[in-house]
């Protein structure tokens, strides 16, 4: 009986140990710049030309427009994976893609931002084909979102996607497609000769640290806005901020574009505003700061409070005639996944490819004037944002970051909370170590080349 037992037990831990060893192994703490995938990323960098990347061209136009992202059947929300793939009960509030179209003769860039908890990758697949049909392509077309919680979703496949976004539905993935396609349409067809001006507004009391607290760590604190004014004398509004559109609960089962919605309405509701568009900043690690309020109270306090920072500058933004225009896309490799279930202990890259699928990764950029934009494939923290900033301002740049851009990567974080057990850089920091370093080295090289990048 005993040696049954045994064998028994024996045969266990054999199967347990085999299971182990074929779903886990250990993390890979290699220096980054030692990784054949830093070495890939910057000869690609260094062996593709950009010398050309800028152009001034003749005057500057610009269009802007929005198309409905609701397309009248019901779609599980997006999100929340407390909500187990949910169909939204009522529309709360609109939804939509909002599009800029910038030309000036010599080269032209649209810039889509979308009232979604990001842009969705398999939309990215099938995007270029209704691009080339426009005269535009991935390469000239800057994508980002809102990161609004309570937007539609059945855009996302493998568990993740499913997770966050409820079950995949082809239809909808072609629909958003769509209204990308007419909402830079519209923009073409409405361009006109304009003026830009650009402002930062300290915001400090708006967004804390939600990963180690504002005591450890620190914020991006800046409201950053652009202001285009047509021959018409209408005036559109650009605006990025970094604290998470989070002001919404789980609970609530409507669509609603969270603060980022309510703020562009406030904006547009101002007598001298025809026009308003929000991206989501680096909203890593960023959390908006509401205090004892919750739910849609909040949402209108918090919106009521970037409006008010809005109304204290923006009828004093000097605007002037500028028509340096250009941009590129960046393709980065990185380490393997690491999706961790212990400090040191991650799963299998074959597991978390089966769980969560493989999409490529792009740095994108749009350069307009002095006024650079970066985009990333992730939740880009903010605390990674000041030494960037100042990077950009030693080049006569003034750098806008935004998280997003068409494939996802999970947090980008600062590489000193690497093993800290929270929800960032755990469950979703996805492909390692060292990246918040990696990340920042490849957007200063950015930064470089858009500074000497000039034709």
């Amino acid at each position: 009986m005993l040696k049954r037992t045994l064998r028994v037990l024996f045969i266990f831990i054999a199967v347990m140990l085999f299971i182990s060893l074929f779903l886990f192994t250990w993390v890979d703490r290699t220096p980054y710049k030692e990784m054949a995938y830093y070495t890939e990323t910057i000869k690609g960098i260094e062996s593709d030309d950009k010398s050309n990347l800028l152009s001034i061209g003749d005057a500057l136009e610009i269009g802007w427009a929005k198309e409905t992202l609701l397309s009248g059947e019901p779609t599980p929300m997006a999100g929340y994976g407390a909500r187990h793939g949910a169909l939204y009960e009522a529309v709360h509030d609109s939804v939509w893609v909002k599009a800029f179209v910038f030309d000036n003769k010599d080269t032209k860039f649209a810039f889509v931002t979308m009232d979604l908890l990001l842009v969705p990758m398999e939309v990215v697949i099938l995007l270029p084909q209704a691009l080339d049909s426009l005269g535009f392509s991935l390469e000239n077309t800057f994508l980002t979102a809102t990161h609004t919680h309570c937007s539609i979703g059945a855009w996302g496949t493998g568990m993740a996607g499913e997770l966050f976004a409820g079950d995949y539905n082809q239809e909808t993935v072609g629909f958003l497609v769509r209204a990308i396609a007419k909402s830079i349409s519209k923009a073409e067809g409405k361009k006109e000769k304009s003026k830009m001006g650009y402002t930062e507004i300290h915001s400090s009391d708006l967004v804390s640290n939600r990963l180690v607290g504002d005591q450890e760590g620190t914020i991006d604190p800046w409201l950053r806005m652009l202001k285009f004014v047509n021959k018409s004398d209408e005036t559109a509004l650009l605006t990025t901020f970094s604290a998470h559109a989070t002001c919404l609960h789980h609970s609530f089962h409507q669509v609603s574009g969270d603060y980022p919605g309510e703020f562009c309405r406030n904006l547009e509701n101002l007598e001298n505003i025809d026009f308003a568009a929000f991206s989501a900043g680096a909203v890593g690690s960023m959390a908006p700061l509401v205090p004892q309020l919750s739910g849609w109270s909040k949402v209108d306090r918090y919106a009521d409070q970037l409006t008010e920072q809005v109304l204290q500058v923006e009828h004093f933004m000097p605007v002037h005639e500028d028509s340096l225009l250009g941009g590129f896309n960046l393709n980065i490799e990185l380490r393997e996944p690491h999706f961790r279930v212990s400090e040191n202990i991650r799963v299998r890259p074959w597991v978390f490819n089966a769980l969560f699928g493989g999409y490529p990764s792009r740095i994108t950029s749009f350069r307009i004037g002095n006024i650079l934009f970066v985009g990333t494939p992730c939740d880009f923290s903010g605390e990674l944002m000041e030494g960037l900033s100042k990077k950009a301002r030693e080049k006569g740049l003034h750098l806008i970051i935004t998280s997003f851009n068409g494939g996802y990567t999970g947090y980008i974080t600062q590489d000193k909370w690497y093993d800290r057990d929270t929800y960032e850089t755990r469950m979703m920091n996805w492909f390692g170590p060292y990246n918040g370093t990696y990340f920042n080295e490849i957007i200063e090289k950015v930064i470089d080349l858009h500074a000497g990048g000039q034709r």
